[in-house]
C-alpha cells in the first residue's frame, strides 16, 4: 500500500509568521528519501497555506508522485494543466460550511466530468474525494474518475464508539464497489497511528493519504522514523 503525504501543515506553520520557514520544499524532498510514495498539497480556496507559486515550484523538484487537490474553479484547472501534477483529486470548496465532507459526485457528475476530461487529456490521474456511500461512488465512474479517496473522518470520529461497525462497513462495501468498476481507492481524513491497523484490513485499498498525524509525531521522533513506522502499519498485513 502507498503512503502520500499531505504537506500542507508546514505551509501553514511556515505562514504563521512570514519568512520561509520551515522550508516546505525540503520538507517534501526529505519525505521522498524517508519513504514516501507522493506528495499531496491542497489548494485551499481563500486560504494562504500553499500558494499557486508554491505548487509549481515544488512540481519542479520533485522525483517521486504529486498529487493536487484542488476545488473546481478555471483558476485551478490552469494551474494544474500548466503544472501537470500526476494526479488532481477534486475536493469540495473549502468556503463550504463543511468543506471537510465529500464533494457531491452525485450532484454534481456532469460538472465533474466537463472538468477532468481536459486535464486527463494531458495525462493526468483523475481522483474525487467523496463520502463513503454506493451513490457516491457509482456518480464517481459515470464521471470516468480513475480513484476514489473515500472520507474517513466519520470511521475516525466514531472509532472507540458504538457507531464504529456502521461507518467501517460503508468503506468496506465502497471500496469494493470501486474497485469492481476498476477504480482505485485511496482514504484520507484523520488518519493515524492508532486507527490506521484497522483500515489495513479493508480489502481494495491501494494508498492512503496522512499528513497531520505524521507531522505531529515527527516533533517527538524525528520525521525519518515517523514515516518509517508508519509505512510498516500500513503494510503489516
Amino acid at each position: 500500500m502507498l503512503l502520500d503525504i499531505n504537506i500542507n501543515y508546514l505551509a501553514n506553520l511556515r505562514n504563521s509568521i512570514g519568512g520561509g520557514e520551515p522550508d516546505i520544499l525540503k520538507f517534501a524532498r526529505y519525505c521522498e528519501r524517508s519513504g514516501a510514495d507522493g506528495i499531496v498539497v491542497h489548494i485551499a480556496d481563500g486560504n494562504s497555506g500553499i500558494s499557486f507559486y508554491d505548487v509549481k515550484y515544488i512540481r519542479q523538484h520533485l522525483r517521486t508522485r504529486f498529487i493536487l487537490k484542488m476545488s473546481m474553479s478555471e483558476e485551478n484547472k490552469k494551474l494544474a494543466l500548466d503544472c501537470k501534477p500526476d494526479t488532481v483529486c477534486i475536493v469540495p470548496p473549502s468556503t463550504e460550511p463543511s468543506p471537510s465532507k465529500g464533494f457531491n459526485a452525485l450532484k454534481y457528475q456532469a460538472e465533474l466530468n466537463d472538468f477532468m476530461v481536459p486535464l486527463m487529456y494531458e495525462g493526468i490521474v483523475a481522483s474525487v474525494f467523496i463520502e463513503p456511500e454506493i451513490d457516491q461512488v457509482n456518480s464517481a465512474y459515470k464521471a470516468g474518475m480513475h480513484y476514489v479517496e473515500l472520507n474517513t473522518m466519520k470511521f475516525v470520529e466514531t472509532f472507540n464508539t458504538g457507531e464504529f461497525e456502521t461507518n467501517y462497513t460503508a468503506l468496506k462495501e465502497s471500496s469494493v464497489l470501486a474497485n469492481t468498476l476498476g477504480m482505485k481507492v485511496s482514504l484520507c481524513k484523520g488518519i493515524n497511528y492508532q486507527n490506521v491497523s484497522k483500515l489495513t484490513e479493508i480489502h481494495g485499498i491501494s494508498e492512503m493519504t496522512i499528513g497531520h498525524s505524521i507531522t505531529a509525531k515527527a516533533i517527538y521522533n524525528g520525521l525519518d522514523n515517523s514515516i518509517k513506522e508508519m509505512k510498516e502499519l500500513i503494510n503489516e498485513k
